[in-house]
């Protein structure tokens, strides 16, 4: 009977792990304040959802914003693609450092999150937060522009790295999900 108990137990906690697994919440990104004239922020209310790329790094990904009408508070985030050799090759590095300054690890992220956004007519820009880049080892900052036409906005971006090189540029749009 004690056997039969035990292989229960394994079998119920066993069950419990795959679907805490299973149901693993991914948090919310944080608030993005929306400056700009209560009508320049309310064109851009809705659902957005986009890609980007940029030649000079390689990297690409997609892009997701939300603004409810009436809000000046939206929630957004750039979920990251690098390289998968750099990946393999920080894997592979005894050697390499795994805590960074000021709180960033040095590990790629996956998700970037959008820190403020701003909208003068049809003009847009914005700051990603920092992180950390691999390609140099430092700390890096977005910032992106874009206009605004109807249901989509096109624009592109900078990559400034804490080493000062020079400035890396991408592209970007996000099309407004109609209903």
């Amino acid at each position: 009977m004690t056997v039969t108990c035990s292989r229960q137990l394994s079998l119920a906690t066993f069950t419990t792990l795959i679907m805490a697994t299973a149901c693993r919440v991914t948090p919310s990104p944080p608030p993005v304040p929306v400056q700009g004239t209560r009508e320049d922020v309310t064109s851009l209310s809705g659902e957005w959802s986009g890609r980007y790329r940029s030649k000079a790094t390689g990297r690409h990904g997609t892009i997701q914003f939300s603004l409810a009408e009436q809000a000046d508070t939206g929630y957004g985030e750039v979920e990251i693609t690098f390289s998968p050799a750099l990946h393999l090759a920080r894997e592979a590095s005894v050697d390499y450092p795994k805590t960074g300054p000021d709180d960033l690890l040095p590990t790629p992220p996956t998700v970037i999150d959008i820190t403020v956004l701003r909208i003068e007519g049809d003009r847009i820009r914005g700051t990603m937060a920092p992180y950390w880049d691999p390609d140099c080892d430092c700390r890096a900052q977005t910032v992106f522009e874009g206009k605004l036409a109807r249901n989509r906005i096109t624009g592109s971006f900078s990559i400034e790295r804490e080493s000062r090189e020079s400035v890396l540029t991408g592209e970007w749009r996000a099309e407004r999900r109609t209903r």
